[in-house]
């Protein structure tokens, strides 16, 4: 099983890895393609984007295609990460049909990138064991999976293969002889596509370098080059601090960047909003990377066993491994760990069935019966996992059927020149499907913008909310964060003077898909996030359909539906008939929350409480009376969300 020396594999194993890589993923790409259909996420008989950031994608390959740039705009494109877009126009152009096909598979098909990350590393192991059962392992890792799924459309699915195959060339350059300037041109190449793909990815790779002048390598042209690069380094280094551009805007992206990855470990608020910025537990990891936490066991073991048989050539592979450490603070970082996991995982188990190899080959005919039964042991104990993950994972879309029912409403009904107010999930998704303008997206969440879209919403005067929409629709505010604590209000409530005025001929409305109600607890803190205290963030609000709820106000009993039992409502504080009236007819502080809101004219009811009650975002649900000349409804329906008109 494991061979010896320095003999090369045959090459009808790297022939055989590939074609089963190619299988696997064509199967599961068909399996989920079907799932989504059955699931109705189908749009023009192709599964949808269902990703945030794919239809920022999506929206600038279209820009793009229409303003009939080539690929080589990408060189004088000053925003980042745009080879993806570039690569969608080039091929799709401006038919929309081929643009949601390739949208839609293009993330099974850049997944066997991981093939790059993997195999070149695997027959450095010179064991066909490794090299056939780590690629597996890590095309059904089940974050891959998840991050490259029919429907998922990012730059991961090249990331993890171009990051680990430019550690792979330092490594081939760093302790080899041959060829060193091919293994320094193309890492050079892989830096130059990383800073277009996805740019944090280049920078990380340039920090790969490290691996290079701490590796014990002392040849005349080593000393030199290593001294180039740390006398670069410390230049650039200077140069920033100097504020020198562009090297200070570089060091203030990569500041800021590091910061944003980190955050949610010091609980800030807005690394603790971004999902995939949480951390996760060494189970959780394991279970991610590799498909069962017990996997781990043998990545211990084949590090220990790498680095014993490697000495200092281990130190570039070992050094990827501390992307794990990584993952557990932000799960960002888990695609990157996922091909070093895979790797060591299966030399760790080749290395236990090697030695139960060799104590039945004391025996007679001991060895020929055992190789056969431990390999196929060993590659059941690695894959079954993962592969059962595979075989039961369902791609998740965050946009469901009643979002594209709203976008298509809004673009149905409003001018083109309407400028869109909604939560950052749906900036991108709206602005792609309806063509306007929105008020900010995925991509450029701030403390200050979400807080500047959130205090509308969250506060209760629905005059100063529409004034407030409407002119920070056009003119954003420069805030001054030093306010922030005992005197925000008030610097608040002085940015609010004066907002009536005209704030331009273009209408402005609010859309806000049924999904925003679940994340009323981040609206919440979010519009207070520069006050002394900075709210947690709790569940303020539920919705459910009026089925099977019942109300006897005369007997003081209720029925409520079967959903909020489920969702865990034994009992509520008040139950509030809200037919006809204002919230401001009735004294909340005499009433124990949370509260059972519904009214005779709607078919659906709301639990809420003291902090949400009175908010604009509530009364806008039409529970409770409200003013039509602020927020004019076009549309509303709770299972799908609502569209007002700002006046």
């Amino acid at each position: 099983m494991m061979t010896s020396g320095h003999q090369p594999l045959p090459k009808t194993w790297l022939a055989g890895v590939v074609f089963c890589a190619v299988m696997i993923t064509v199967v599961l790409a068909v399996h989920h393609g079907n799932l989504m259909a059955g699931q109705g996420l189908l749009r023009d008989n192709v599964p949808i984007v269902g990703n945030n950031d794919g239809y920022f994608y999506l929206d600038r390959a279209t820009s793009i295609a229409a303003e009939g740039r080539g690929v080589a705009g990408i060189f004088t494109d000053k925003r980042q990460s745009m080879l993806l877009p570039y690569l969608l126009a080039a091929v799709a152009g401006t038919d929309r049909s081929t643009l949601h096909l390739m949208a839609a598979y293009i993330g099974p098909v850049l997944s066997l990138s991981m093939l790059l990350a993997v195999l070149p590393w695997a027959m450095e192991f010179r064991s066909r064991f490794v090299m056939a059962a780590a690629p597996i392992l890590a095309l059904l890792a089940p974050y891959w999976i998840a991050r490259t799924h029919v429907g998922f459309l990012d730059t991961d699915s090249l990331v993890p293969g171009l990051c680990s195959l430019s550690m792979y060339c330092l490594f081939r350059f760093a302790s080899g002889t041959r060829r060193r300037t091919v293994w320094a041109l193309l890492y050079v190449v892989l830096l130059a596509i990383l800073w277009f793909w996805w740019r944090p990815g280049a920078f990380l790779v340039g920090g790969f370098l490290f691996c290079y002048l701490i590796y014990p390598s002392w040849a005349r042209t080593d000393v030199l080059l290593k001294g180039v690069l740390v006398g670069a380094f410390v230049c650039a280094v200077g140069l920033a601090v100097a504020g020198i551009r562009p090297f200070s805007e570089y060091g203030a992206y990569v500041s800021a960047h590091l910061g944003l990855v980190f955050g949610g470990t010091e609980q800030d608020l807005l690394g603790t909003a971004i999902r995939e910025l949480g951390g996760v537990s060494p189970g959780i990891l394991g279970q991610k990377t590799l498909g069962s936490p017990w996997l781990l066991l043998p990545v211990v073991l084949g590090a220990a066993g790498y680095c014993f048989r490697y000495r200092w050539k281990a130190l570039f592979l070992m050094s990827m491994g501390c992307f794990g450490a990584a993952s557990m603070i932000s799960q960002r970082f888990i695609p990157l760990f996922v091909p070093v996991a895979a790797l060591l995982a299966a030399y760790g188990v080749a290395l236990c069935v090697t030695w139960v190899i060799g104590f039945f080959a004391r025996f007679p005919g001991g060895e020929s019966m055992a190789r056969p039964v431990m390999t196929v042991a060993g590659m059941a104990f690695l894959l079954t996992c993962a592969a059962r993950n595979a075989v039961h994972y369902e791609p998740e879309s965050y946009f469901s059927k009643s979002d594209f029912v709203l976008a298509d409403t809004v673009r149905r009904t409003l001018p083109p020149e309407t400028v869109l107010w909604s939560w950052w999930d749906y900036g991108y998704f709206l602005q792609y499907l309806t063509g306007m303008k929105t008020f900010f997206d995925g991509g450029s969440q701030t403390e200050a913008t979400c807080f500047v879209a959130a205090y509308p919403l969250m506060q209760e005067d629905l005059a100063r909310a529409s004034a407030w929409i409407r002119h920070y629709a056009f003119a954003w505010p420069r805030l001054d964060t030093g306010m922030r604590g005992a005197g925000w209000d008030e610097y608040v409530t002085s940015l609010t003077e004066g907002l009536g005025e005209d704030d331009g001929e273009a209408s402005v409305a609010l859309v806000l898909p049924a999904r925003v109600n679940t994340t009323v607890g981040y609206l919440y803190s979010f519009a207070h996030v520069f006050d002394t205290t900075v709210p947690p963030v709790a569940n303020h609000l539920d919705i459910f359909p009026k089925t099977g709820f019942a109300y006897d106000a005369d007997a003081q009993t209720v029925v409520v539906p079967e959903a909020m039992v489920v969702k865990g409502y034994d009992s509520v504080g008040s139950v509030l008939d809200a037919t006809g009236k204002e919230p401001g007819q009735l004294d909340f502080t005499a009433l124990p929350d949370p509260y059972l809101v519904f009214s005779r004219t709607t078919d659906f009811l709301a639990v809420t409480d003291r902090a949400v009650i009175g908010s604009v975002l509530f009364r806008l649900l039409g529970l409770f009376e409200y003013d039509r000349h602020s927020f004019e409804p076009l549309y509303f329906d709770s299972r799908s969300g609502g569209v007002w008109l700002v006046r």
